[in-house]
C-alpha cells in the first residue's frame, strides 16, 4: 500500500511539473506576442498619445459602407489641406469601383499598395511611432487596426509665408527671393538654382520635443567628406529639447565655444547659399527658420559679399580693400584717440591740439570716460533700433545722434572731438557685411579703450597681438579661421583681399580640401 500511495504521489509531482511547464510556455508566447504587436500599428494607441488635444481629430468609417471593412482616418486639424484629404483619401475609399471588389481588409491593403488610392506621396507604416510621426508632421494617416498596417499621405496644408525679398541682407544684383520657414520650400528653392544630381540633402531629427526637421546639404563629388561626417557626428550627438533657434545649433557646431567672432556664416539668400555649397562648403537648413547656415567660415568669406562678384573686378577688389581698412579703422580710432590725448599728445600736430584742448574746455569728464560714454550710448541706439518697430526706430535713432548728441555737446558733458570720432567709428563698422562680426568688432573696441587708457599706445600694440593671437588659434572643422592668409602651400588672395577676373579664379581653396578643386573645366 506503501509503494502504491508513493507511486500516485510521485505521478501527481509529475502532472504539476508538466503543468508548471505549459503554463510558462503559455506566459511566454504571450509575452512575445505582446511584445510583437506592441510593434504594430494600433488606433487605440494612437488615441492615446495624441488623443488629448483638441486639434487632434480620428474618424472611423467603413470602405464602401462594408461593415467587414473597418477603417479610421487620422488627422491633425490645421495642419492638412482638407480638400486633398476629400479628394484623394474619403471620396475613393467611398466610391472607388476598384475597392467594391474587396471583401477583407489585407485584400483593401493590397489594392491600396497597388494604387487604388492614387496620390503621389504614400508610405505604408506598421509602427505606432511611425505613423504617429508623420500624422505631426501633417500628414493624414488611414488605420486598419485589425491588420495593425496604416498608410500615411503627406496632405500638408498649412499657412505659409510666401517667398519675398530679403530683408537683413541687400540685395544690388542678384535674386530678390529668400529663404521662409518651410523646410521643403527652401530645398525646392535651392534645387532650382543647383540642377545638379549630385546634390545630397539628408534629414535629421533634433530636439527631443521639438522634433525639428533639419537637412544637410552638399555637393556629391566636391565637398570633403570629412568635413559632412563631422557636421553629422555634432548633430547627432546634440542632445537638447528643441532647436527653435539658431543659436543652439551654432553653440554645438562651434570648436571655441567662448570666442566672439562667428565661426558660422548665416544667410537668408538662396543665391548666396548655392554659390556657397557649389564652392565645396556644406549647408544646413533648419525647418522653420528663414535661412540657411555655412560651414566652415573663415575670418576673410565674412568680409565679402554676394555682390562683390557681380561687379567689375577692380571695382569689388577696392571695395574689399576698404573693408579691411574700415574694420581696422573701426576697431582701432577710438582706443588710439583716448591714447594719444591721455599719453602722447606730443604725436598731435600743433593747431589740431589746441582746436582739441578748447573743445575739452569746462568739460569734466577725463576722455577715456567720454569715449566709454559714447560707445555704451551707441551700443543703447543700436538696441533700441533693433527692439522697436521700425518707423519708431528710425526716430530714435535719428532723436538719438542729433538732439542728445547735439544737447550733449552743448551741455558741456562730452566734447565734440569725441563725438566725431565716435560716430567716424559707428559708420565704419556698418561697412562690415556680416551682422556677427560687426557684433564681435563692437566688443573688441571697448577692450582696445581699456587697454589704451591704462598704457597708451603701448596698450594698443598689446590689444591688437591679442586680436591676432585670439583669431590665429581659432579652428572650424579642420579648416583655420585665417585662411588663406596662413595656407602653407600659396597663398589663395585671389579671392580674399581682393577679387580676380572670374577667368583666374579656376580653382577651389586649397583649406577646404574638396574633391574635385577645379572651378573651371
Amino acid at each position: 500500500m506503501f509503494f502504491e500511495k508513493k507511486g500516485k504521489d510521485e505521478l501527481k509531482e509529475d502532472d504539476l511539473k508538466k503543468k508548471e511547464e505549459v503554463e510558462s510556455k503559455e506566459v511566454d508566447l504571450k509575452k512575445e506576442e505582446s511584445k510583437n504587436s506592441g510593434g504594430k500599428v494600433s488606433i487605440e494607441k494612437i488615441k492615446e498619445k495624441l488623443g488629448k488635444s483638441v486639434d487632434f481629430a480620428c474618424k472611423e468609417f467603413y470602405v464602401n459602407s462594408n461593415k467587414d471593412l473597418p477603417v479610421a482616418i487620422v488627422y491633425i486639424n490645421g495642419l492638412i489641406d482638407s480638400l486633398k484629404t476629400s479628394e484623394f483619401i474619403l471620396q475613393p475609399l467611398a466610391e472607388s469601383e476598384t475597392l467594391k471588389s474587396a471583401q477583407t481588409p489585407q485584400e483593401v491593403i493590397e489594392l491600396i499598395e497597388q494604387g487604388a488610392l492614387y496620390y503621389s506621396s504614400q508610405t505604408k507604416r506598421e509602427k505606432d511611432e511611425d505613423v504617429i510621426k508623420d500624422v505631426i508632421e501633417g500628414s493624414v494617416a488611414l488605420v486598419f487596426g485589425q491588420e495593425g498596417i496604416a498608410f500615411t499621405f503627406d496632405l500638408k496644408g498649412f499657412e505659409r509665408r510666401s517667398i519675398s525679398e530679403p530683408t537683413a541682407e541687400n540685395v544690388k544684383k542678384g535674386g530678390k527671393d529668400s529663404f521662409v520657414e518651410t523646410l521643403r520650400v527652401n530645398t525646392a528653392t535651392i534645387r532650382r538654382r543647383i540642377k545638379t544630381p549630385d546634390l545630397i540633402i539628408e534629414e535629421k531629427v533634433v530636439g527631443k520635443q521639438s522634433l525639428t526637421q533639419l537637412n544637410i546639404i552638399y555637393i556629391d563629388g566636391i565637398t570633403n567628406m570629412d568635413i559632412v561626417n563631422s557636421i553629422k557626428k555634432r548633430i547627432d550627438e546634440l542632445d537638447i529639447d528643441e532647436v527653435l533657434s539658431i543659436g543652439k545649433l551654432d553653440e554645438h557646431i562651434n570648436e571655441k565655444k567662448y570666442s566672439v567672432f562667428p565661426q558660422i556664416d548665416h544667410t537668408e539668400r538662396p543665391d548666396k547659399f548655392c554659390t556657397d555649397i557649389i564652392e565645396g562648403r556644406v549647408g544646413i537648413i533648419v525647418d522653420g527658420l528663414p535661412m540657411g547656415v555655412i560651414v566652415p567660415a573663415e575670418f576673410a568669406k565674412l568680409l565679402q559679399a554676394p555682390e562683390d562678384y557681380s561687379e567689375d573686378p577692380i571695382i569689388a577688389s577696392l571695395i574689399r580693400l576698404l573693408r579691411y581698412f574700415l574694420l581696422m579703422f573701426t576697431i582701432l580710432l577710438p582706443g588710439f584717440y583716448v591714447a594719444v590725448t591721455t599719453f602722447h599728445p606730443e604725436m598731435i600736430p600743433t593747431e589740431l591740439a589746441m582746436a582739441i584742448a578748447e573743445s575739452k574746455e569746462g568739460v569734466p569728464l577725463p576722455i577715456f570716460f567720454e569715449v566709454i560714454l559714447m560707445l555704451v550710448a551707441f551700443e543703447i541706439l543700436v538696441e533700441a533700433g533693433l527692439r522697436l518697430p521700425r518707423t519708431i526706430a528710425q526716430a530714435v535713432s535719428i532723436v538719438g545722434a542729433l538732439v542728445v548728441g547735439d544737447a550733449a555737446v552743448t551741455a558741456k558733458l562730452i566734447s565734440p572731438g569725441v563725438v566725431i570720432i565716435i560716430a567716424i567709428a559707428a559708420i565704419a563698422s556698418y561697412a562690415v557685411p556680416n551682422q556677427d562680426l560687426s557684433n564681435a568688432i563692437r566688443l573688441w573696441r571697448f577692450i582696445f579703450v581699456i587697454l589704451c587708457s591704462i598704457i597708451g599706445l603701448f596698450g594698443l600694440i598689446i590689444g591688437v597681438i591679442l586680436i591676432i593671437f585670439d583669431l590665429a588659434k581659432m579652428e572650424t572643422l579642420g579648416v583655420a579661421y585665417l585662411e588663406p592668409f596662413v595656407e602653407n602651400k600659396s597663398m589663395q588672395i585671389g579671392d580674399s583681399i581682393i577679387r580676380l577676373p572670374f577667368k583666374f579664379l579656376k580653382y577651389r581653396p586649397n583649406f577646404l580640401k574638396t574633391s574635385n578643386k577645379k572651378r573651371l573645366g
